[in-house]
């Protein structure tokens, strides 16, 4: 394998038997194999993939997709069916909750057993072990039985053994999901100073907001295999398409599906939706395009003109503001109004605006039509992702961060 490669697999399959009842499992012993008294169920059936040197990928797909099998079979706790899976250098993971860790041993004596396991020396793991004390901070109960730690607790002393020993490469599956909010934020800072460094990172989330701040690519798995492979962002949008359609066909008894649509942007991109309804344009009113530049102070106005199918009642539209990265910075949801039927359809169209007190940049717009009175209970007709795109132009309005707030010192009157 060349030394720029992390992770290497070449055709993994993981195949499990599964029993009806407890004496089918028996009968299987006693036939050896004459006769089958179990179902296959292949949790990964033939994923290849290919992992950098410093690369972090993220790998998302509902539950039961495959996910932590992979991680699992990349780790070495798992043995392929099929298939072969390579790693080079020390590998470290955080995988189930309090795995690798012996409940009746104190967090000091797990701390020193797991970072045995991962090759470090006695000498090596004295030097680091304040180190780790202080990043998982729970105070005297390093010294207590880890069975009586929370699971919060226990995912700080499990993220600041896989961190603090500076692996080559980190797997991390949901494992920040437990913790509070300031050890996440902790945690993710040591994610960004280790992939800095070149650590190969393999990030496991619902949270596509975190897939996209941290990954350079994305695999996406479904059933056991890999449907796509790709840009963060396109990634994510494939996987919420699935979720809509999901969600969408349960609510509807499966007569609407969600289905990929023409994408309105210059370039190419992602759009998706029902047939009952179109977002047949949408523009910057300066420009009368799909593209525009600002300076600090200036007014952002939108128009956008939607087809409706006649059945929908409640329709409204939402444009959402995002970062460079697709990252959302704000948004708002407004109610459209139709026009009279013709041949079954209706065209409504809106105009928005606001203040463009953002730092200088590249910003994008989503919109989503949709049916019903508010985003996250709506149902989807279209969206179409990021297709109006603007720049911030360099100011000298000086505020920290991506948005003016506008703060300033308060007026106190002389009296007081």
């Amino acid at each position: 394998m060349s030394p720029d490669i992390a992770i290497s697999a070449e055709g993994l399959s993981k195949c499990y038997q599964i029993y009806d009842a407890p004496k089918d499992r028996l009968l299987q012993m006693v036939m050896r194999g004459r006769k089958r008294y179990y179902r296959e169920f292949w949790a990964l059936d033939d994923v290849s993939l290919t992992v950098a040197r410093g690369e972090t990928v993220g790998i998302i797909g509902r539950n039961g997709s495959g996910k932590s099998t992979l991680l699992q079979l990349i780790c070495g706790t798992l043995m392929p069916t099929r298939g072969t899976v390579r790693g080079q250098g020390r590998i470290a993971a955080l995988l189930e909750l309090g795995a690798g860790f012996n409940p009746e041993f104190t967090g000091r004596e797990n701390v020193y057993m797991n970072a045995a396991v991962l090759g470090l020396s006695r000498a090596e793991i004295d030097t680091r072990f304040a180190e780790i004390a202080a990043f998982a901070n729970i105070g005297d109960f390093i010294d207590q039985p880890i069975k009586i730690y929370s699971s919060g607790m226990m995912v700080r002393l499990a993220f600041a053994v896989s961190v603090c020993v500076e692996p080559d490469i980190l797997i991390v599956d949901e494992a920040l999901s437990v913790g509070d909010a300031s050890f996440q934020f902790k945690c993710l800072n040591r994610l960004e100073d280790l992939t800095a460094k070149g650590t190969t990172l393999l990030f496991v989330s619902h949270d596509m907001s975190m897939v996209k701040r941290f990954c350079h690519r994305v695999i996406y798995l479904r059933q056991g295999r890999v449907i796509a492979s790709g840009a963060p962002d396109e990634m994510a949008e494939l996987y919420l398409l699935d979720m809509r359609d999901e969600q969408r066909q349960w609510a509807s008894g499966g007569e609407i599906p969600v289905m990929r649509k023409l994408f309105m942007g210059a370039h190419e991109g992602i759009a998706f939706g029902t047939k009952e309804g179109h977002i047949l344009s949408a523009c910057f009113t300066n420009t009368q395009e799909m593209s525009s530049s600002y300076m600090h102070g200036d007014e952002i106005e939108m128009h956008v003109e939607v087809l409706l199918h006649e059945a929908i009642t409640r329709p409204n539209i939402s444009f959402t503001i995002q970062e460079a990265k697709l990252l959302v910075i704000g948004g708002e949801n407004f109610a459209l109004q139709p026009g009279p039927a013709e041949n079954g359809w209706r065209h409504a169209a809106i105009t928005v605006r606001f203040a463009a007190n953002l730092c200088a940049g590249r910003y994008h717009v989503t919109l989503k039509l949709l049916q019903g009175e508010a985003e996250h209970t709506s149902q989807l007709i279209e969206k179409q992702v990021a297709p109006l795109a603007f720049d911030m132009l360099p100011n000298q309005k000086s505020f920290l961060g991506l948005v003016d707030l506008g703060l300033e010192r308060a007026r106190h009157n002389v009296n007081e």
